[in-house]
């Protein structure tokens, strides 16, 4: 029976269409800067989370997902400062704000959990 599939993926799929919807009101000088690095990013975060979700168990396995998560983890980070400046510059509005940095917090929660669970596995 295959594995379940990992809630990380479900909210980051979430995310990557709703991220590319609040890009249709980017003045033109921004589009491409701004919202090219934060889909990138967003592209990333989902590459990384399927990478740990479906690379083998074996005990190597185990230390990629670990790898790609530490990874994860980082480009959470880098995603969130995008928001935050396109929010100051009033591309997206508060509330679009805080919809995307609770889900990257929340990813963020849910990664630092799964790392956990890993680290805990003993070899």
């Amino acid at each position: 029976m295959p594995a379940a599939r990992p809630p990380i993926l479900t909210l980051l799929q979430e995310l990557l269409p709703w991220s590319l919807d609040r890009a249709e009101g980017f003045p033109r000088s921004h589009r491409f800067t701004l919202t090219e690095r934060r889909l990138n990013h967003s592209l990333d975060a989902l590459d990384l989370a399927l990478e740990a979700a479906f690379s083998p168990g074996a005990l190597q396995g185990i230390e990629g997902k670990k790898l790609a998560l530490h990874r994860l983890n980082l480009l959470l980070e880098k995603l969130r400062a995008p928001w935050r400046l396109v929010h100051e510059r009033k591309f997206v509005a508060q509330q679009e704000l805080f919809f995307a940095i609770a889900k990257i917090d929340e990813i963020g929660r849910m990664t630092g959990a799964w790392l956990k669970s890993l680290e805990s596995r003993k070899p």
